[in-house]
């Protein structure tokens, strides 16, 4: 089992110094180096004691210390990835008081849990002790993460026309599935003395590693706060009616609605007007990377306003209200004989898409087929 070791420990390594070493680095780079490296460490203790059974480090004594730092990372990771914290605070760094806590009794003591060894049906009841705190701190973290995973979601649908992987995040659900599924195998496995289930725990914990690493590797910061909109923004150039003025006319509801952004009735008539007009004859949903950013500023439309027209006046999302368009320009070039011979993927490239599985979703969620059934109908 020595060789799981090292694999994690070189790959939790290389994911470290090529993180570290970016051109441009975001803030989500550093935070998943530094948990990289205290998923290593507990798999450097195990070596060292291999390799070195007479060295004693203080900071390598119990690789079951540092699992109390997966949660409090998972969850500034996820925070920075998303845009919500542009640097580390105080408040963020409490967090990690659990381990300091217990790393400093450690170290001044010099008590430490035992491993839990599979050689033996009896496990520790400070193994266990621990091995709970773990579990309960990973399935806090884990319900937390999945909460601002669930407000990223709809935060996207708002601001994006094409939904990949490294934008919705769905990679960290599954990430934080595996981490709580991991943490719950070893905790019952030491309540229940059950050893076996230590032997499937290193893979499992090897495979998420690769896991974090080869989509970490791959993710940019999703928002950034220098993209949030400046006082400029907020104001219309070609619209100088004032935001606060109160609408006239209309619905009760109507008012309300409007009320809170300070866009009248009047004033969402005429973005609307424009978007739809605008949408026609400059085709915007034909560039991949399209967001209600850039049609805003494409429009000289404040983009709160913009995003509040749709959602109201269509009732439907920025990334719904884009697709349509792009589903209904290629269902337009499916009916032409001059695309009889391309490809789907092509047809879908030329219309804003810019991968299959984005691509295949949206037109079976808005067409309610697949498009190699919808092409063979046209047949």
């Amino acid at each position: 089992m020595e060789y799981l070791f090292v694999v994690g420990v070189v790959q939790a390594l290389f994911t470290t110094v090529f993180l570290a070493s970016k051109p441009k680095r975001a803030l989500s780079d550093l935070v998943l180096a530094a948990w990289m490296i205290f998923i290593a460490l507990p798999m450097i203790d195990i070596l060292a004691m291999h390799l070195w059974p007479d060295l004693h480090v203080p900071i390598l004594q119990s690789d079951l210390i540092y699992p109390l730092t997966y949660g409090p990372f998972m969850w500034l990771y996820v925070r920075a990835v998303t845009g919500a914290i542009s640097r580390i605070s105080r408040q963020d760094l409490m967090h990690f008081l659990p381990f300091s806590l217990v790393s400093l009794v450690q170290i001044v003591t010099g008590l430490a849990p035992p491993l839990p060894n599979p050689d033996h049906m009896v496990f520790d009841t400070s193994t266990r002790l621990v091995g709970a705190v773990n579990l309960v701190l990973i399935l806090s973290y884990s319900w937390a993460v999945a909460q601002r995973l669930s407000q990223h979601g709809l935060k996207v649908n708002q601001h994006f026309s094409n939904l990949p992987n490294r934008v919705t995040l769905k990679w960290l659900f599954w990430l934080i599935a595996g981490f709580s599924a991991v943490s719950l195998l070893l905790f019952l496995g030491s309540l229940l003395s059950l050893p076996a289930v230590l032997h499937v725990h290193l893979p499992a914990k090897i495979a998420i590693l690769f896991g974090l690493s080869f989509y970490g590797l791959r993710q940019n910061q999703v928002f950034d706060h220098k993209q949030e909109p400046s006082a400029q923004d907020r104001s219309d150039p070609q619209d100088p009616e004032p935001i606060l003025t109160e609408p006239q006319g209309g619905s009760e509801d109507s008012k309300k609605r409007y009320s809170r952004s300070g866009l009248t009735e009047e004033r969402a008539e005429r973005i609307l007007t424009r978007l739809e007009a605008y949408m026609k004859t400059a085709r915007p949903y034909l560039s991949a990377d399209l967001t209600i950013t850039d049609l805003a500023k494409q429009m000289s439309v404040p983009r709160h306003h913009l995003t509040e027209v749709i959602s109201t006046r269509h009732e439907k999302s920025f990334y719904i209200f884009v697709n349509e368009y792009r589903i209904a320009a290629i269902k337009q070039a499916m009916e032409s004989p001059e695309n009889a011979n391309a490809t789907l993927l092509e047809l879908a490239y030329a219309s804003g898409f810019n991968s299959k599985s984005p691509f295949n979703a949206a037109f079976k969620q808005l067409t309610g087929m697949t498009p190699s059934q919808y092409r063979r109908q046209l047949r």
